[in-house]
């Protein structure tokens, strides 16, 4: 096959698009409470939610909203017809302790995708009396949202090892199935419940049972030998730098947003961050974006709103989220749906490409294979997600393509990169020195 190649000149001056007013390509949501919260408390003495309501998960299927929630060791669901009103299933629990294994004491923290015909959840199991998250994740599969349910007899994650970062316990926060293959699992870990940092990691499967967690080679020592967080607690004097966990990671227009749980030695919130390849992520600076100040009853009652769950319906992005273990309470608040927002499923190809040298000092060279003749986009953003330089939009034949990138004009740091060329997508960051 004949080997093509084309050189575009990709600028780094400043130069804004017209109409760009330097703000961020998409700021969070602006969330406002539901007058009527909570929209989910715990049961009666005696009943299978008695003491717990809390770690909630959304989704909407059919006309039907199910919030799925841990109760007393066990998952619960309750379901409403317009995501305000809740009724719990009378078949609850759907999923309580086994008689034996790794989730025989208990199961928290839900989260639940579509697979083909079924239904498939992952749940934290754990089997040995304590508090807090267990060690292992657990997989179930039905083929009805409310079970029966059939759960593998082994753990498809399990904590790390001793001095890892992640030894102490670990729960999905949100799977995605890949329209290429494939899926990926965002989920929290800690060295231990009461003194550990609590942070978020990721892990990819080729078939939802066999997963690996990341781990960056250059971090070879422990805590970080064997697996890395993808977001970590924030800096001494932060709002986030006791604990960054439970949270919903959304993907579109090609890059990543992630609502997660913060806090610090005062009560914390909700906070946004967002990434271009679900690795590197920023922090929005004027975290949190929500917290129980601006919930009325949350502040009633002295909870501290954590474990953030999205789902969009109609025009509206319900946000679930419970006033911690205490209260045993789950909440929820409104805001406008994104403009142009799609499914909370990863649905581009990878785009073969590679950039040399990286890091850069003066400039570098983006090389892309297309399998065919593509109409090409690339931006570049600073780490404040503003568009720096005009992008390149091109038509392009099949075959190697490069585009040189002159980053001298612009100061050291980390920039982010966005290249489609048709339904490829390629992502990813780049260092100047």
């Amino acid at each position: 096959m004949k080997r093509t190649c084309t050189i575009l000149m990709l600028s780094a001056l400043i130069t804004l698009l017209p109409g760009w007013n330097g703000a961020m390509a998409q700021e969070p949501l602006d969330f406002s409470s539901y007058s009527g919260n909570p929209v989910l408390t715990h049961g009666d003495p005696g009943s299978y939610d008695a003491t717990m309501c809390f770690l909630p998960y959304a989704l909407w299927h059919e006309g039907i909203f199910y919030l799925y929630y841990t109760g007393d060791g066990s998952i619960c669901v309750a379901t409403s017809n317009d995501g305000y009103t809740f009724e719990k299933f009378i078949g609850n629990p759907l999923l309580a302790p086994s008689a034996s294994g790794f989730d025989s004491y208990q199961i928290t923290q839900s989260v639940i995708i579509e697979t083909g015909s079924q239904w498939v959840m992952y749940y934290c199991g754990r089997e040995d009396p304590g508090y807090g998250p267990g060690n292992a994740v657990g997989r179930a599969t039905s083929d009805d949202l409310t079970g029966p349910w059939e759960r593998m007899t082994d753990p498809v994650i399990t904590v790390g090892v001793a001095g890892e970062w992640d030894e102490g316990f670990i729960a999905p926060n949100g799977v995605f199935p890949k329209d290429t293959g494939g899926f990926i699992m965002f989920y929290s870990a800690s060295t231990d419940f009461f003194t550990g940092y609590w942070e978020i990691g990721m892990a990819t499967s080729p078939d939802g049972i066999t997963w690996t967690k990341y781990n960056d080679p250059a971090t070879p020592f422990p805590p970080y030998a064997d697996s890395d967080p993808v977001l970590k607690v924030g800096s001494t004097g932060e709002w986030d730098e006791g604990h960054a966990w439970e949270c919903t990671v959304i993907f579109k227009h090609g890059y990543y947003e992630m609502y997660y749980s913060g806090g610090g030695p005062s009560p914390g919130g909700i906070g946004y961050a967002w990434s271009y390849d679900g690795i590197s992520w920023e922090k929005w600076p004027e975290n949190p974006v929500y917290s129980t100040q601006y919930d009325p009853y949350g502040i009633s009652i002295g909870g501290n709103v954590e474990v953030p769950s999205l789902l969009i319906y109609n025009e509206t992005v319900f946000m679930y989220y419970d006033y911690g273990p205490g209260p045993a309470e789950i909440g929820m608040a409104t805001a406008d749906v994104w403009v142009g927002a799609g499914e909370n499923r990863i649905t581009h190809d990878e785009l073969r490409m590679t950039i040399y040298p990286n890091p850069v000092k003066n400039s570098t060279t983006f090389t892309c294979s297309l399998k065919e003749p593509s109409h090409v986009t690339i931006e570049i953003f600073d780490s404040f997600r503003r568009l720096v330089g005009e992008p390149v939009n091109a038509f392009q034949q099949k075959g190697d393509q490069q585009f040189y990138w002159n980053a001298e004009p612009l100061p050291a740091g980390i920039y982010f990169y966005r290249v489609q060329a048709g339904n490829e997508v390629g992502m990813g960051k780049i260092i100047k020195l």
